[in-house]
């Protein structure tokens, strides 16, 4: 890490001092601002899952129209940048490595945004202006010929919004029990208000790709409003800047040795994470091209567009993610707390079986629209498991353990694996047609089971560096 992010200047964001007095009272045994940030999270998670669940549908159905490519101003060039990163072969290769490639930037692109929010402009202006820019470009979405724009401005905009889950952590102290449940909560809002949307959106985009992208749009204007009007609950802060040029230089305060060795160490689990994530990205990509040539997708003599087994992994997301926060707090209450990275190697262990509930099928059945949507739901179920272990609590481990001192500019690095995730997403991708599907899901399957060792020999070197 460059060694000007090793010496930020701001003080704690778990200060009492930076607390305002909204943020003492507690609704449900939380401060009012988690409520804050849990809807203004979830319509923004309505807004961005309901457009990234039929992204890579959309951008097969224009690649099969070259004549549509053309009239969209600056998708030639992207495609140019596509076919560099991931030469992909076919129609369905460049749709899947071209969402990849959307939605890894889509999770690199925070970490620009909390710098920006640490140095400048503070967490809840830098939110606000990113919001807007998502809600201008949901609509602009809605006319094909600004799409790249669109996306251009949405990518902005998911940076801007970065600092969200900083705030989340900002509420509690670093000892306070509830930051753990905090972190589920907050995860639930995700998962819950994206089940309506991809579904919602499928339908709507069967009808006119325009009216899906407008339901976008109104619900990011909600999230909007919210959080605009919602925003004196959440923790006053203070912002380290130098607007004019006699204004004094702030005290620079370098890491200390120990609190080196936890970035360090936290940045070396990014990678671990991001390749344990590769079975839950590939949801809205690969597998939405596979399952709608493998899933019998009728369901109650109804047509099901395939976007909707993204409504589907969000109601098995939904429900697992209760399980897993019940299931954690009456352990802790029954038995000797684990250490969050003992959890989480649990979580990644649990999702290398759900690829195989694909693979085999995979095998057994080799004409279309054979595979039963059980074996998807098994997949599912054991897939969000452990995602609902493994992101939750290592969002939490991220916030807890990282040096207060660049603890927002972490937290964003924790989504770095998603990034990288992605980035690899869209390479496995343009293997789809090109090997066997049984192989297909057993690369997906062997990503989290090395991610998994790897979480296991790390859980044994965290015991010592965050009890230092």
């Amino acid at each position: 890490m460059p060694d000007h992010l090793l010496s930020d200047p701001l003080p704690s964001p778990t200060s009492s001092s930076h607390v305002s007095e909204h943020v003492s009272k507690d609704v449900w045994g939380h401060p009012k601002g988690l409520w804050v940030l849990f809807w203004t999270e979830g319509w923004m998670s309505f807004s961005q899952y309901g457009m990234l669940a039929i992204l890579v549908v959309y951008l097969k159905d224009i690649f099969q129209h070259p004549e549509r490519v053309e009239k969209i101003i600056g998708l030639p060039t992207l495609l140019s940048l596509n076919r560099i990163l991931y030469a992909p072969i076919g129609v369905d290769a460049t749709a899947g490595s071209l969402s990849g490639l959307i939605m890894a930037v889509i999770f690199a692109a925070p970490f620009a945004g909390s710098f920006i929010a640490d140095r400048w402009l503070g967490r809840t202006k830098t939110t606000l202006i990113g919001s807007i820019l998502l809600t201008v470009s949901f609509a602009l979405m809605s006319v094909e010929r600004c799409f790249a724009i669109a996306l251009l401005l949405f990518l902005i905009g998911v940076g801007l919004c970065g600092s969200l889950k900083a705030q989340v952590g900002a509420l509690y102290s670093l000892n306070d029990r509830r930051r753990s449940d905090a972190y589920q909560i907050y995860t639930l809002s995700i998962q819950g208000m994206a089940i309506v949307s991809p579904v919602l959106c499928a339908f709507l985009g069967n009808i006119a790709w325009h009216w899906a992208f407008l339901t976008t749009a109104f619900g990011m204007a909600i999230a909007l409003a919210l959080y605009t009007g919602w925003r004196h609950y959440l923790p006053a802060e203070e912002v380290y800047s130098s607007p004019l040029p006699e204004a004094p230089t702030p005290q620079i305060t370098t890491l200390g040795r120990i609190e080196k060795k936890k970035v360090f160490f936290l940045l070396g689990l990014v990678a671990l994470f991001a390749i344990g994530a590769v079975p839950n990205q590939e949801i809205m990509d690969g597998y939405l091209l596979w399952g709608a040539e493998h899933y019998q997708l009728t369901v109650l003599g109804i047509a099901c567009p395939v976007s909707t087994l993204v409504s589907l992994d969000s109601i098995v997301s939904l429900l697992t993610g209760i399980f897993v926060l019940w299931f954690w707090q009456w352990y802790d209450r029954r038995y000797r707390p684990l250490h969050d990275m003992t959890k989480i190697t649990i979580g990644s262990a649990i999702a290398t079986v759900g690829p195989l509930f694909l693979a085999y099928p995979s095998w057994a059945y080799v004409r279309p629209h054979e595979i039963s949507l059980w074996w998807g739901l098994a997949f599912h179920t054991l897939n969000d498991v452990g995602c609902s272990i493994t992101f939750a609590i290592g969002l939490a481990l991220f916030s807890k353990y990282a040096p207060q001192k660049v603890n927002t500019i972490l937290v964003s690095c924790f989504t770095l694996n998603i990034f990288l995730a992605n980035l690899m997403v869209g390479k496995i991708a343009t293997l789809l047609h090109r090997v066997p599907d049984y192989t297909f899901w057993g690369i997906h399957s062997g990503a989290a089971f090395l991610s998994t060792i790897g979480m296991l020999f790390a859980s044994l070197y965290a015991r010592k560096i965050f009890s230092s």
